[in-house]
């Protein structure tokens, strides 16, 4: 019972260990694409003091299976400087890389995904989706992401009007 144990132990460490590099791959990512802008700090407490930094730390990350070896993550950050704006990015890793999905229109004013999951060849993103005219505090729609893990298209579908 013992080597059961101690192997299943093994095998538990092993997977938190990948995930963790796994995180690690995607918040390296989103720090590239924030570079310019004052980087990606891993905690609210590691952002510089000054009230105007345009750094961004990460408030939560998702991470879902798409197989057995390829992962996706959602990052969604925090402006330091303060203030109600919010990032997210869509990070995917396949053999091994991981690249950001720039061209979804997953960030704040656009698309702010609640939760995702697969289903067969797509991620499926479901969250809050702006219009042209709604303000900053009111994204008057619900809506699907549908993204194309093979063809790297995507497709929104409105499922309902947000109430106030």
């Amino acid at each position: 019972m013992r080597i059961w144990a101690a192997a299943a132990l093994a095998v538990l460490l092993s997977t938190v260990a990948a995930h963790a590099d796994e995180l690690q791959q995607a918040f390296d990512v989103v720090g590239a694409i924030l570079q310019k802008d004052g980087g990606l700090v891993p905690l609210q407490a590691s952002c510089p003091t000054k009230n105007d930094d345009p750094g961004q730390y990460v408030v939560s990350s998702t991470m879902v299976s798409i197989n057995k070896t390829d992962r996706a993550v959602l990052v969604d950050t925090g402006d330091c400087g303060g203030g109600n704006g919010s990032g997210q990015y869509l990070v995917v890793i396949q053999n091994g890389a991981a690249h950001a999905v720039t061209d979804a229109g997953i960030a704040d004013m656009s698309f702010l995904a609640d939760h995702m999951y697969v289903e067969d060849n797509s991620l499926v993103l479901y969250g809050n989706r702006w219009l042209s005219n709604d303000p900053h505090c009111c994204p008057s729609k619900k809506a699907t992401l549908e993204y194309n893990l093979k063809t790297h298209q995507h497709k929104y579908t409105n499922t309902g009007d947000n109430k106030s």
